[in-house]
């Protein structure tokens, strides 16, 4: 007859930590799952996207809100163009923990010349964009040759095992719960 012996207070703590982590993968999961997918989309179309140049019809400044200071919180922008039907979305680094370095890359350039000089000035009405016609379009800076895709590679690795890691811990629990409905 085995003797339940109780956690030890670190045994406790370590579960604790377990649980969270495994919540908040969990929630995470289906952004990983889609992030996979077009990560492995623009790299399995990379060499069809198209660099073209297009007037911007309008810039929109994107904010999620407000905190307890009373200042909206800054995501990016919205570049709509091609008569307000197609938009590329350029993220802010500063206050989104899921930026690529080259969409960190991406918003600084557009910001120093949005930031810089009047953007609606003749001249300096235009973005450069990749375009596929049927996934989404990126942004684009004017010497760039080809859709730069390099950590695309990393981010799918890193979001499969997230995924992994989310479906073990499922089956493991689902197990579990197996075996305590039988031992009843």
């Amino acid at each position: 007859m085995g003797v339940n012996k109780p956690k030890s207070g670190i045994n406790k703590v370590l579960n604790v930590v377990l649980v969270f982590l495994f919540l908040f993968l969990f929630m995470y999961s289906p952004f990983a799952f889609f992030s996979v997918k077009d990560k492995f989309l623009y790299l399995k179309h990379k060499t069809e996207f198209v660099k073209q140049k297009v007037k911007v019809d309008s810039v929109e400044v994107i904010d999620t809100g407000t905190h307890n200071t009373g200042s909206n919180s800054f995501y990016g922008y919205h570049l709509h163009y091609n008569n307000f039907k197609d938009i590329v979305t350029v993220i802010s680094p500063k206050n989104n923990m899921i930026v690529s370095k080259q969409e960190a890359a991406d918003f600084n350039h557009f910001y120093k010349i949005y930031d810089a000089t009047p953007f609606y000035l003749p001249k300096n009405d235009s973005i450069y964009i990749w375009h596929h016609s049927k996934l989404q379009d990126k942004y684009a800076t004017e010497n760039q040759l080809q859709l730069n895709t390099s950590n695309f590679v990393w981010h799918i690795i890193v979001n499969s095992i997230i995924l992994i890691l989310v479906i073990w811990g499922l089956t493991w629990q689902i197990m579990q719960w197996v075996k305590l409905k039988s031992k009843k």
